[in-house]
Parts: C-alpha cells; structure tokens; sequence
C-alpha cells in the first residue's frame, strides 16, 4: 500500500498515522518519503494544512519534521516552499504548534547547513526569536534548539547580534532569556565570538581586532 500510493494519499496516511502514533508514523513518513519521493508528498501536506482542525495540522507538522530529518541535505529543495507553512505555526496561539515547527526547523537548519539557505532560516529565525519568552518547558526547550541549529548555518555572529540587544535589558525576565541562549551560545562557539564583540572606541583598532580586556567585558 505505502509503495503504491499517489502522493495525495501517501501524505493523508501519513498524517493519520502520525496522529495514531508518534514512533510508528516517523518510520511510516520516512518510508512514503523514500518511494514516492518528497516532491510528491509536499503539495498534499502543505494543502492538508490548511484544514481547521487542530490534530491534523500537528500530525502535518509532525509529518514535516520526520521528512526534514530524513531526507537531510535534499531538503534544500523544499526549504523555501515550507517556510510560510512554518512561520504561520510559529504564530499560532497554540503553544504545541509552535513547539513541532521549532523541531521541524532544527531538522532543516541542520539539513541544509551551508547549502546557501541561509535567507530563509533568517526569515524563520525572526519568527522564532519572540518564542523565547515562553514559559513552557517543551516550547523553551524546542526553541533554544532551533535556534542553536540555525547557528551552524548562519553562524554565531548573527546570533550573538540578536542577544547584544537583551542581555542589558532593564527587565529580569528578558535577561534571563538572553543570558541563556547567551550562555549556550558561548559555549559552542567561543572561539568564533572573539571577532564579533562589540569594541570600544578607544580600545577597537583599524583591523578589527579586540584586546582582551574587551573580550573579557
């Protein structure tokens, strides 16, 4: 039935099965994948979406992350066809859809990492900065992910220019947001980050170097 199936069919399997089972519809969405090829099964979930119904559009995005992380690298293809699909999850009032596009997003920015996307997952990326903020542990968990993936595509650079502008925030809450993602931040790419500190302007010579006071501060 799976390797026989049109794609409109395959993709509405898929998301049933999902809804059915997490763990059994990874294997079955990576199995409709490989046989009908994901250019097949794209249109009909991406439409399926649009349903009102809230159990198919998360077996939808579900379906999505399973595909991204599958298909790896060939998602590049599809990147910029899922993108309003993904950025409409991410404003949605329900925390759950929010927190599966998060993960389908880390699947794609570890996918197509240097692969010349970086201006879509900058797109979804100023979509998913205001979910930091939440208070859900499985949202602020799925979130800092996304966000800790897309840094090996667009680099700690422009990451730590997202945080510069909170981490002095008069607000304790907001501190504590950016001094984490902060934190992780520096853990991962701490040798990256000494060329994008901010310098002083007596201190930050013509060449753009920094001395180490100014990387301490």
């Amino acid at each position: 039935v799976w390797l026989h199936c049109s794609g409109r069919r395959s993709a509405r399997c898929a998301v049933d099965v999902v809804e059915q089972s997490e763990s059994s519809g990874k294997a079955k969405s990576r199995i409709v994948a490989e046989s009908c090829s994901p250019f097949t099964v794209l249109p009909a979930l991406i439409n399926e979406y649009r349903t009102p119904e809230i159990n198919i559009q998360n077996g939808v995005l579900k379906s999505l992350s399973f595909l991204f992380e599958y298909i790896g690298e060939a998602g590049k293809d599809y990147v910029y066809a899922v993108t309003p699909l993904l950025v409409d999850a991410l404003v949605d009032r329900d925390p759950v859809h929010r927190q599966i596009a998060s993960n389908a997003i880390r699947h794609i920015s570890l996918g197509v990492s240097y692969l010349g996307c970086e201006d879509a997952l900058l797109h979804m990326l100023n979509y998913l900065w205001p979910n930091i903020f939440e208070s859900s542990p499985h949202v602020i968990i799925a979130v800092s992910e996304a966000i800790a993936s897309i840094q090996y595509s667009v680099g700690p650079g422009v990451v730590l220019r997202y945080l510069m502008q909170g981490l002095f925030h008069p607000a304790r809450d907001v501190r504590q947001s950016y001094w984490r993602l902060f934190n992780d931040l520096f853990i991962a790419w701490q040798d990256a980050l000494a060329g994008f500190y901010p310098g002083t302007v007596r201190r930050c010579t013509k060449s753009g170097s920094h001395f180490d006071l100014d990387v301490f501060v």
